[in-house]
């Protein structure tokens, strides 16, 4: 096993120090119970609301999306953030390689590819009603009773050949301080890497999602030139197209985050480490905006209410594609 602390004296007899890596640990402690109780608040609003203010399909997937990030953010955290810091080091080096930590890999991807596939779940479903604003609330039901399963079984299928591994503690290399450690696998289905099926999957779903973001902003332009519409739809169309370009890059930071570091690790592991201390803060910046974006920005957090008598598409784009 490359890197293994197991067994080795230096490291069991390994003593806590206070390090950057430990400053690092403690920082999300500063943004993530904020946002955890904005979610909360914005989950007790949509279901105390007597007319739902926002389409249930784009609700649930941007409840997904956060409990997803959430969960990755937690096993992303004991599987890189706080074994950095050396507190577990010596604990670490004194078990033998074993399936918990095989777990807590496992299932930090697993739920890393869960909020791959759902930036591009959520377009979809904002495509479908901008393009059928009449008749969406038939199609969309559908496509999420596909969309639902997938959700699981990809990342499942991306994730299976783990299943016979082993998790291990591993050394982590400059600039990390010695004590510094993180938990890796061995042992998977042979002929299989994570590194590979992961460079895979974030540069296929960037696309699709792009691909989704591009129809929609087309055809918001399109209708603020469109003279029919009256100027209270127009600036309602130019509002959305400015949350929505917001709420993508938002969603594109894992992207390219997980892409670039995947490539590191290929082609410059001696560079590796220098990205992976900060990584985990590009994947906390799509969990905290995206609810944000949504507190901020919803008709339904705001002390008044404009009626709209419009039934035009922009006007149902706008109520459901914050």
């Amino acid at each position: 096993m490359e890197g293994s602390i197991h067994g080795l004296a230096e490291y069991e007899n390994f003593h806590y120090t206070f390090t950057f890596s430990t400053v690092l640990a403690c920082l999300p402690s500063l943004y993530m119970p904020p946002t955890i109780a904005v979610m909360c608040k914005i989950v007790s609003t949509y279901w105390q609301s007597k007319t739902k203010p926002m389409d249930r399909h784009i609700f649930i997937c941007i409840l997904l999306n956060f409990v997803c990030s959430l969960s990755f953010f937690t096993f992303d955290y004991f599987r890189i953030s706080l074994p950095s810091t050396g507190i577990f080091t010596s604990w670490c080096a004194s078990i033998q390689p074993n399936h918990f930590f095989k777990l807590i890999f496992l299932f930090t991807f697993f739920f890393n590819y869960c909020i791959l596939l759902l930036p591009f779940f959520l377009s979809l479903i904002r495509v479908v009603i901008l393009l059928r604003p009449r008749d969406h609330s038939y199609i969309c039901p559908k496509i999420m009773a596909v969309l639902l399963p997938l959700l699981f079984l990809i990342p499942f299928g991306c994730t299976a050949f783990m299943i016979p591994a082993v998790g291990y503690c591993r050394t982590m290399g400059h600039p990390l301080k010695f004590g510094a450690v993180y938990i890796y696998y061995a042992e998977g289905l042979e002929g299989w890497r994570n590194s590979y099926i992961h460079l895979v999957m974030s540069v296929v779903m960037c696309i699709l999602t792009l691909s989704c973001t591009t129809v929609m902003i087309c055809k918001l332009k399109e209708t603020k030139t469109d003279n029919n519409m009256s100027h209270q739809t127009k600036k309602g169309s130019t509002r959305a197209e400015k949350s929505l370009t917001i709420t993508i890059i938002a969603s594109m930071i894992p992207f390219i985050n997980n892409t670039v570091l995947t490539i590191i690790y290929l082609t410059l592991p001696d560079y590796v480490f220098y990205f992976i201390v900060v990584r985990p803060f590009g994947n906390d910046i799509e969990t905290c905006m995206m609810p944000w974006i949504l507190y901020l920005t919803h008709p339904m957090f705001k002390t008044f209410h404009r009626k709209n008598s419009t039934t035009s598409t922009v006007s149902v784009a706008i109520a459901h594609t914050v």
